[in-house]
């Protein structure tokens, strides 16, 4: 028996997303079943895939207009032909189309609902509408969906996928990866994540940025699209931008809070690696971010409010306290029982039914 991981997945940096699949394949090399992935062609340059490669097979796909190339399809009839594959767990929505389609019959499909996709289907044209629509209404129909967010598995019901076919599947986050941080010694500094601007809410950052003291620090981690917006924007000095790092824990170090403003979200990553990692966060009350509610030292606040991030700023930088070490242990059990990368194998290898 193997599983075939199809992941739209080219970073730089492995990340939860990578980690959690080793840990997966090392689970289910236990119970006597193999591995093999499809990555989109970029990743094959990167470190964490050749290490994935030293292991098992790896195969690469097209990334532009993939689900329309006869070559994507091309390339799963190879691997259903050179494998035995009973289980398709495909990732990130682009391949799902084409990894159903040819897989065989009787073969187990999931796919793994990771992100915002209401959000990206109100703000495409009518051609990528009309194969979502063929996707979820038709294709899916062979599929279960495993959705990090039930905001996200509703909207594609609402594109026609069955109901019955949707499970919840929270994230687990690489706890061994995260180092607790004194928040007591830290410094004034807020980190936060920009890479996508309007999403993460950075202009919402920036403005409340203007009403907070001058000598705190609001470091946004972003790549250059981010950098240029802060310039264009005029940040205040307060303001300071950050290339991605390799080791989360650099960024964490020192830091006060961990700001996450999102606009929207599937289930964050880094939310919950701020938690673990002992740190306050202010967060926005949309849907995906609610199940934060349930942590110690989480503030909700508005969605796109900036007079609510900067008043929630100043209160923790004016409590001079920070967490108690019962609530961090509080955090760090929860996280431990329901968002960990043991927790997510479980989860998976019982959907599997393996």
């Amino acid at each position: 028996m193997t599983v075939l991981q199809v992941c739209a997945y080219g970073a730089d940096y492995p990340g939860n997303f990578i980690s959690a699949l080793e840990h997966l394949e090392y689970a289910l090399k236990e119970k006597g079943v193999g591995t093999v992935y499809a990555f989109v062609g970029r990743a094959a340059d990167r470190d964490w895939c050749r290490r994935i490669q030293n292991r098992t097979k790896v195969y690469f796909l097209p990334e532009a207009k993939a689900r329309i190339l006869p070559e994507t399809y091309g390339i799963f009839r190879q691997i259903y032909r050179e494998n035995d594959i009973s289980v398709v767990h495909s990732h990130f929505e682009l391949y799902d189309i084409p990894a159903t389609v040819m897989a065989k019959p009787g073969t187990k499909i999931f796919w793994h609902l990771h992100d915002a996709i209401g959000e990206g289907y109100s703000k495409t044209g009518l051609l990528h509408r009309i194969l979502c629509r063929i996707q979820y209404g038709a294709v899916g129909r062979r599929a279960t969906l495993l959705t990090v967010s039930q905001k996200h598995g509703a909207f594609a019901q609402q594109l026609g996928f069955p109901g019955k076919q949707i499970l919840f599947t929270p994230n687990g986050i690489d706890t061994n990866r995260i180092k607790p941080v004194d928040v007591d010694a830290a410094s004034a500094k807020m980190v936060m994540l920009g890479w996508d601007i309007l999403r993460k809410g950075v202009d919402v950052a920036l403005e409340a940025a203007r009403n907070v003291p001058e000598w705190a620090r609001i470091v946004i981690v972003g790549y250059d699209d981010c950098a240029q917006y802060l310039r264009e924007h005029r940040a205040p000095s307060c303001v300071e931008f950050q290339e991605p790092v390799k080791d989360i824990n650099l960024l964490y170090a020192d830091a006060r809070a961990f700001v996450h403003v999102s606009r929207a979200e599937g289930l964050s990553y880094a939310l919950l690696e701020a938690l673990y990692a002992g740190l306050p966060v202010i967060c926005s009350d949309i849907p995906e971010n609610r199940f934060a509610g349930e942590f110690r030292n989480v503030e909700m606040i508005p969605v796109a409010d900036p007079g609510a991030l900067s008043d929630a700023i100043c209160r923790i930088l004016q409590d001079n306290r920070g967490p108690t070490k019962e609530d961090q242990a509080y955090n760090r059990s929860l996280i431990e029982a329901r968002y960990s990368l043991h927790a997510w194998c479980r989860t998976v290898i019982n959907h599997y039914g393996v």
